[in-house]
């Protein structure tokens, strides 16, 4: 697969009227394809799902099994980071870019056009050729906003071998530039989220901090908050005196940005304080927990992937009723995402999950928020929710902070009835999970019950899970296989192959399929075909087969009538 001829023009045989006819039907769905690009693209407000639906859709409109996205961080001096591969071993994508990022930005700067590597000819292009055909990849792309190279996408050789027309590389380019701007868009809305989100919690914290004025706390509040307003104060007024751009102003504006964050550190301490003397009285009710966590991850993904980070979360449970203080959730939550937010670098994953858990008999809505950071040493963990304790105390230290909001988190969690734990491995990343106590559910089996074979998924797309004999799990799909749906098939599928099991999908309930979810099957065959396991489809849909007709796609794609002849191919 990794010797078919890449996508250069021209190509394209129309000299018999059937071919004709397929071309033409190829040329309009590559159209469609673009419009809903376009589409989802505009009503995307997560980085990550932004360059989901570009990679899946170019997948499925090219014919593609592997495709990969690297963005450069802000301010552009390191190299770029790589934030999504689909059928590109992940280690090999970040070699590439990690010897050959010099060259390609170089190359891309002076003419910002696909790069076929075929053509690539000099010993100074070796390098790029050699990884590149490690990782399977036969072009790259630059993604550029006013002539500015923000990110690299990287693309393997069609399944077919065919060579793209003309009409195929105008209309790669114009997906590129739509996501250029999609990108850029949704990192700046991602910001001013994030500073919105600040704001309404600061504007929180005024008030909380009004209630204990005639505490004993005044007095440091008047001590260290008066004169750092009035510092603030006096640095901004100097700010805006001094000539745009002068070194005098950049010296304010930086011991401005300090003074805020000190006033910060301050307030945080106020409301440590506070809550060790019983001023943070919670006023616990039962409600729906998963509607609770499912509003504060919407709010928080834009600002989080903003910063190249990718912010997931699982629910297990479509209801999960808990008592809790919505407003000391949150504080909660803040506190163990701003940590793996700190505490992992740029291009890691952080995920929230929320099941319902039995301990002892006793039953506790569970929210764990995991990441694949440089992990906690084995000796810090007893101390590490003490206040003004840090993983690394040095001066020298990258993250900031005092040291104290994990130790409000577990004094939050404590009030509310509750427990606040973590585990961590150094080098494999870190869970923080906390237990909050429920009401008697009234349901069948719980979330986390491994009997239990139904899983929404999403709105548009369910999936449910089949009995099955051992080598292979049967997934049945239901709705639509699009640009919001497919990143959810992707997942589900990642879980099966962990287990070392084969994968059967029946599509005969897809009602639609976009180039996205067409992508989406070519990066799972191209996955469980890496690791020896197979892929097989059962009795498509006329949506779905169409699809893979128009595209000649049953060459490369197993396809069987039944359940049960699926599961006896595999067995043969």
């Amino acid at each position: 697969m990794r010797n078919k001829r890449p996508c250069t023009p021209p190509g394209g045989d129309t000299s018999r009227p059937d071919e004709a006819v397929r071309l033409l039907a190829q040329r309009e769905y590559s159209l469609h394809a673009v419009m809903d690009l376009s589409q989802a693209l505009a009503q995307s407000h997560d980085l990550y799902a932004t360059i989901d639906a570009l990679l899946l859709t170019l997948m499925g409109q090219f014919g593609l099994s592997r495709a990969c996205l690297w963005l450069l961080p802000e301010g552009g001096s390191d190299p770029p980071i790589l934030v999504r591969t689909r059928g590109v071993d992940s280690a090999h994508a970040q070699i590439i870019m990690a010897s050959c990022a010099t060259p390609l930005m170089e190359r891309f700067r002076a003419r910002q056009a696909p790069l076929t590597v075929t053509n690539l000819v000099g010993a100074e292009s070796a390098p790029i050729r050699e990884f590149a055909e490690r990782a399977g990849l036969q072009v790259f792309a630059p993604i550029a906003v006013r002539e500015e190279v923000i990110g690299i996408l990287g693309l393997g050789a069609r399944l077919d071998g065919e060579p793209c027309t003309d009409l195929d590389m105008r209309l790669l380019e114009t997906s590129l530039a739509i996501a250029s701007i999609a990108l850029v868009n949704g990192t700046y809305y991602g910001r001013l989220l994030e500073k919105g989100r600040e704001l309404r919690l600061a504007t929180e914290r005024l008030e909380e901090l009004d209630r204990l004025k005639f505490e004993f706390l005044g007095n440091v509040n008047h001590e260290l908050r008066t004169p750092l307003s009035i510092i603030i104060a006096s640095l901004d007024c100097l700010g805006r005196i001094e000539t745009e751009g002068s070194p005098g102003q950049e010296f304010l504006r930086y011991a401005s940005g300090q003074a805020h964050k000190l006033f910060g550190m301050v307030e945080n301490l106020l409301t440590l304080s506070a809550a060790g003397r019983d001023a943070h009285r919670s006023v616990t009710a039962s409600a729906d927990i998963v509607t609770s966590v499912s509003s504060y991850y919407r709010e928080r993904l834009p600002g989080v992937s903003s910063g190249l980070r990718e912010l997931t979360c699982v629910l297990e449970a479509a209801e999960l009723n808990a008592r809790f203080d919505e407003n000391q959730l949150r504080a909660i939550l803040d506190a163990l995402i701003e940590n793996a937010v700190k505490f992992t670098p740029v291009g890691s994953k952080i995920r929230m999950h929320v099941r319902e858990a039995m301990e002892d008999g006793e039953r506790w809505a569970r929210i764990d928020v995991e990441d694949d950071g440089p992990g906690i040493p084995s000796a810090q963990l007893p101390t590490l929710f003490e206040p003004f304790r840090q993983v690394d105390g040095s001066m020298t230290r990258k993250a900031g902070g005092m040291g104290i909001g994990l130790a409000l988190a577990l004094q939050l969690a404590e009030g509310l009835g509750g427990r606040l734990t973590a585990t961590s491995e150094e080098g494999g990343g870190s869970c923080f999970s906390l237990f909050l106590p429920t009401e008697l559910q009234y349901t069948g089996k719980p979330a986390d019950d491994p009997g239990r074979k139904g899983l929404a998924m999403s709105n548009d797309l369910s999936i449910s899970e089949a009995d099955n004999g051992g080598r292979a799990t049967v997934l049945r799909l239901k709705g639509r296989l699009d640009v919001k749906t497919s990143p959810v098939l992707l997942q589900r599928a990642a879980e099966v192959q962990a287990n070392g099991q084969n994968l059967v999908l029946n599509l005969s309930e897809v009602s639609f399929i976009g180039s996205s979810g067409i992508g989406a099957l070519l990066v799972l065959v191209e996955q469980f075909q890496e690791q020896a396991g197979v892929v097989r489809l059962v009795s498509p849909s006329p949506a779905v087969e169409a699809v893979i007709k128009l595209l000649n796609l049953d060459r490369f794609l197993a396809v069987d009538p039944s359940e049960e002849k699926a599961l006896a191919e595999i067995d043969a």
